[in-house]
């Protein structure tokens, strides 16, 4: 009797320590086709590496860094894309070790990036009152908003809510100035045309106020498919009405604390992520239009902590459908 006694202590300890020390530092890659029509039959074969919400800060192990690096590396990828967060709170540090690992990732059509709700000049997220705000670096009361975050995913979902003082927030200018020695272009509201190939539409981000479609797509192409990269997946409904065969998102995390089953636990933890549209939290979908949307686990957190959601890169293959 002591021995299964033992071993059912000592499973919540196990758990923890998977959470903490192991799944955080996995990095599993998911494969996914982008089914194109025969009249875009020149982009079969491309090969697209997604990667989001890095939340790079002093304490990010480097061995992980290197991780990513080589399973892209070994992918070959002809384009690279990011849909956000490549920072943590708003802070740039360590900014040399961040822009040496950028330097590392190549793509013979270059790297894509968009800006998420920690890269601009604030740190955005929903205050204690549950609406999308400013929070303050000294005093973001974390605990108390995790606290609420709970008790929201036993309540009926409610639309985004800005704070009443919220105003549009300017991307963060250390961040730029950073990536203008990387290979890596930021698209915030903008498109990028690879010519005879393919559409990249940026867009802003929806906490920062800046999320602008109408001059995202203002340059598209529409003889070319698109890809539309925006870094929260509550802005896809929003998108449906625009151009664009894929679009490419990230943000909730999977969330990081996930269960495959029963059903009920994983619909109140994909409601932990924060998002109105919560069904969207993780992995593939097919939308009105036949656009396809897949959204990112990502590769930090705010917490290296992670349960049933390990970290990925997203290797996107081009084909018929």
């Amino acid at each position: 009797m002591l021995l299964p006694l033992s071993l059912f202590a000592a499973l919540p300890l196990g758990m923890c320590a998977w959470a903490s020390l192991i799944e955080p530092n996995l990095l599993i890659p998911s494969h996914i086709p982008w089914k194109l029509g025969k009249k875009f039959s020149f982009l079969y074969g491309f090969r697209i590496a997604h990667i989001s919400d890095l939340h790079f800060c002093k304490n990010f192990p480097q061995k992980f860094l290197k991780k990513i690096s080589m399973k892209i590396k070994e992918f070959s990828p002809d384009l690279i894309v990011f849909s956000g967060d490549l920072l943590c709170r708003a802070r740039v540090e360590d900014g040399e070790r961040l822009k040496a690992f950028l330097n590392t990732l190549e793509a013979p059509m270059g790297i894509f990036a968009v800006l998420g709700n920690h890269d601009y000049e604030a740190y955005l997220s929903r205050n204690c009152k549950s609406e999308i705000s400013v929070i303050p670096q000294e005093n973001s009361a974390p605990l108390k908003r995790a606290f609420i975050s709970i008790i929201q995913a036993f309540l009926p979902s409610s639309p985004n809510q800005y704070a009443p003082n919220h105003t549009p927030q300017h991307p963060n200018s250390q961040l730029l100035t950073l990536l203008q020695d990387t290979p890596v272009r930021v698209l915030h509201n903008s498109c990028h045309l690879i010519p005879d190939k393919l559409n990249i539409v940026g867009l802003g981000d929806l906490f920062a106020k800046q999320f602008c479609p109408e001059d995202a797509f203002a340059h598209y192409n529409p003889t070319l498919p698109g890809l539309i990269l925006s870094h929260n997946p509550d802005t896809v409904p929003m998108l449906l009405h625009y151009p664009g065969e894929l679009i490419l998102a990230g943000h909730s995390h999977g969330p990081q604390i996930s269960l495959p089953w029963p059903k009920f636990a994983k619909k109140i933890l994909e409601r932990l992520s924060g998002l109105e549209h919560f069904h969207f939290a993780r992995g593939s979908f097919t939308l009105e239009g036949n656009k396809q949307l897949y959204v990112n686990r990502g590769l930090g957190g705010l917490k290296r902590i992670r349960f049933f959601s390990p970290p990925e890169v997203c290797f996107i293959h081009c084909n018929h459908d």
